[in-house]
């Protein structure tokens, strides 16, 4: 298993873990669940694997930076399009005039980040499934 195989799969139980803890803490907090997502702090310990070096080991190749740049953009266009339809929806139910509550923008924020990231991950980890000798496949 590769750095970035590990590092996403790190990712997708650090969003796990903080989805889980929000949505047991809602029960009995209410609106301030929202600390839960404080859990994704951790994701800054992400980038620590690709300080860790192996002597003789290649970090990364072409097929990995191909991999990289290829679920940054399926990330990106998961996340604008997602950003496009809440806001219809936003409108939708608040309407022209409507003010839109703060923990519903704050949880729009998280839940963005959230969006992005786990894509990110899970793109990462189906490319890196799929195999292949080459970045042609």
């Amino acid at each position: 298993m590769c750095q970035a195989q590990k590092v996403a799969l790190f990712f997708l139980v650090v969003i796990v873990l903080t989805l889980a803890t929000v949505l047991g803490l809602y029960p009995f907090l209410g609106r301030s669940a929202v600390g839960g997502f404080g859990i994704l702090g951790f994701l800054g310990l992400g980038p620590l694997y690709s300080f860790w070096r192996h002597r003789g080991q290649v970090l990364a190749d072409e097929r990995d930076q191909l991999i990289s740049r290829r679920s940054t953009i399926f990330a990106s266009s998961v996340f604008f399009l997602t950003f496009l339809a809440s806001a219809m929806l936003a409108l939708a139910v608040y309407g022209e005039n409507g003010a839109v509550p703060v923990m519903a923008v704050m949880y729009a924020v998280w839940c963005g980040v959230i969006l992005f990231v786990g894509t990110h991950a899970v793109a990462t980890l189906v490319q890196y499934g799929r195999g292949g000798s080459d970045a042609r496949s």
